[in-house]
């Protein structure tokens, strides 16, 4: 089978990377770089004038483009998505019910949620590790000086959301009923947290004096995009300027991140880092690696679980369902699901630390065997193939 990898704004090269690995034919789409929310029509005019002057047998991307699954079903190529986001908006659109689409999506509560829409060929997958990548850390005395850290955070704080771009507009009982949403739910993660819905008098307003419903240009229900839109980010900065600002204050802690840090005290704030070396290296220099996922990943775990441990780094996660269903905790992973248990788990490993290396061990032995690239790319194909168009 011959892939042409189409690139996603902000994405990585791992999938091809695997697929050479596992022996396939691949090419890179190199004359664009598509993001699924700001489609440029030309750029698609572009592609589709290549695919009929080459020959491919499937095309194949991270998340989910609408306009790319309507050219491939336009000419009868199998088009695959694996997406990492939860959720991912274009998968609202029309056209993920073509048939030419085989859709993985690594959040078992979005499967569940997308499963009655009748998509044709969608299916629940996590994520994975390129462990060529991850694995081939060359770390020098440089690396141990500048990244060695007690407890470090690779992220964004998630400050330019919409919640804070909008919450000036409303009257006091909405902004009320959004607050108490946020406050009822701030670093609690000992439950699910469905997606959001805002009332109907708040979605009401927000079409009545901001135009809110043109926003919205997927299938949606527009409560549910309205309630995503304004709660979920803002919870995720909530969270994250919580547990940093409440650990720093007895520990030393080291961040990683492009984000504004006004609101951040005690921290150690550095650069964004690149995905493909430096952050690698540091999720095995840091003693304690923090995730801390975007509330509307219900169950599923993020990328940057995966990516800790394929490094041979520590994890300390809030709790996510699904992490009890692939990994011991405690035994491969740590978890907290407050900030109670958050404390006292790091101060708990940072003095054990013969036991937080076994479990580093531990958890980069599970992915190795269960989570690498070739493994979950494997199972896949192996999907398509038994459910050909």
């Amino acid at each position: 089978m011959h892939f042409l990898f189409i690139r996603i704004k902000n994405s990585s090269f791992d999938i091809p990377w695997a697929l050479l690995e596992m022996g396939k034919k691949v090419d890179i789409y190199e004359a664009a770089e598509f993001d699924p929310l700001a489609p440029v029509a030309e750029e698609f005019d572009k592609l589709e004038i290549f695919l009929l002057e080459h020959e491919f047998n499937c095309l194949i991307s991270y998340l989910f483009v609408p306009e790319i699954s309507d050219l491939c079903q336009k000419h009868h190529f199998p088009y695959i998505g694996w997406v990492y986001d939860s959720p991912l908006i274009s998968l609202f659109h029309p056209s993920v019910k073509n048939p030419c689409n085989y859709l993985f999506v690594f959040d078992r509560s979005e499967y569940e949620f997308l499963k009655p829409l009748e998509i044709p060929h969608l299916y629940y997958l996590p994520m994975g590790v390129n462990l060529s990548r991850t694995g081939a850390l060359d770390i020098t005395l440089e690396d141990e000086q500048r990244f060695t850290c007690d407890i470090s955070f690779i992220g964004n704080l998630y400050e330019d959301n919409s919640y804070n771009s909008f919450i000036c507009y409303f009257p006091e009982d909405i902004a009320a009923e959004l607050k108490l949403y946020l406050v009822k739910n701030l670093c609690n993660w000992r439950q699910v947290k469905p997606w959001p819905r805002l009332s109907q008098k708040a979605t009401d307003f927000m079409v009545q004096t901001l135009n809110a419903d043109a926003w919205n240009r997927q299938q949606m229900d527009l409560d549910l995009y309205l309630g995503l839109l304004l709660l979920s980010r803002k919870l995720a900065e909530m969270d994250r300027i919580t547990v940093l600002n409440a650990l720093a204050e007895h520990y030393t802690v080291d961040l990683y991140t492009r984000s504004d840090c006004s609101y951040i005290r005690n921290v150690q704030v550095h650069q964004g880092v690149d995905y493909y070396t430096d952050m690698n290296k540091i999720f095995y220099l840091s003693r304690i690696n923090l995730n801390i996922t975007l509330p509307s990943i219900e169950t599923g775990m993020p990328q940057r679980i995966l990516d800790i441990m394929g490094s041979g780094g520590f994890v300390l996660t809030n709790y996510q369902q699904e992490i009890e269903d692939y990994f011991e905790i405690g035994k491969e992973i740590e978890v907290f699901r407050d900030m109670d248990e958050l404390m006292e788990k790091v101060s708990y490993y940072l003095s054990h630390e013969e036991e937080r290396l076994q479990i580093a061990m531990n958890g980069y032995q599970k992915v190795c065997k269960c989570f690498s690239y070739i493994h979950q790319l494997t199972h896949m194909l192996e999907i398509v193939k038994e459910e050909p168009l």
